[in-house]
């Protein structure tokens, strides 16, 4: 993926959340302050910000100042994509491979991202967190690259993952966080970190795949 490219999935991510505002804070307040979308809507704020301020970066260093807009804007939400993020533009760093983007390259950073946010909050998959959306995105991606999928396949079957994994989630008792608290309550609205990591994960690769595609 070309910095150009990235940048332009980056600012769509933003968008997405900024357009959702509403839903995410809906979906947060059955069981936390209600604003997840507020929290979200500020954090794509300061990644914009980052975004213009370092307009000649490379994609490892644009990637860990969009961690570091993120961790910004505090709450829960602000940790937990910073340290997935930090660990994306660290594996980016370590990798040799350049456009064209690869499903190799992919699974790496998505299981860098998974590692990262699981041991900041000691969550695992089930627990109603962010991790029911990214956990079945690394899946996807392993079944991707086992079976040889192309990219573009393998992008559309992360995107599907993530949406299944979000409104799955709804189903599921919160066993860390906030939301915890409630137990057999906290079940009935998809999680809310979940929902916005989907959508941002849709926007992302909808604007790639419009970007490549529409390269000469």
């Amino acid at each position: 993926m070309t910095t150009a490219a990235l940048r332009s999935c980056v600012i769509a991510g933003a968008e997405a959340v900024e357009a959702n505002r509403d839903e995410l804070c809906r979906l947060d307040a059955a069981a936390g302050d209600g604003d997840h979308g507020l929290t979200m809507a500020l954090a794509a704020r300061a990644v914009r910000q980052a975004l213009a301020a370092s307009p000649d970066a490379a994609a490892p260093d644009l990637v860990a100042k969009v961690a570091l807009a993120m961790s910004s804007v505090g709450g829960a939400a602000g940790p937990i994509y910073s340290a997935g993020l930090l660990a994306v533009a660290e594996a980016l760093g370590r990798s040799s491979a350049g456009p064209p983007l690869t499903v190799a390259l992919l699974l790496v950073c998505a299981e860098a991202a998974e590692s990262a946010i699981s041991a900041l909050g000691h969550a695992k998959p089930g627990d109603k967190t962010i991790l029911d959306a990214l956990d079945p995105v690394v899946r996807a991606l392993r079944q991707a690259q086992s079976s040889k999928t192309d990219i573009r396949e393998a992008l559309e079957a992360a995107v599907a993952a993530a949406r299944t994994g979000a409104d799955s989630s709804a189903e599921l008792i919160a066993v860390v966080g906030r939301a915890s608290r409630l137990g057999e309550r906290s079940r009935g609205l998809a999680d809310p970190g979940a929902s916005s990591l989907a959508l941002i994960i849709d926007a992302v690769v909808t604007t790639y795949i419009r970007e490549t595609s529409e390269a000469p």
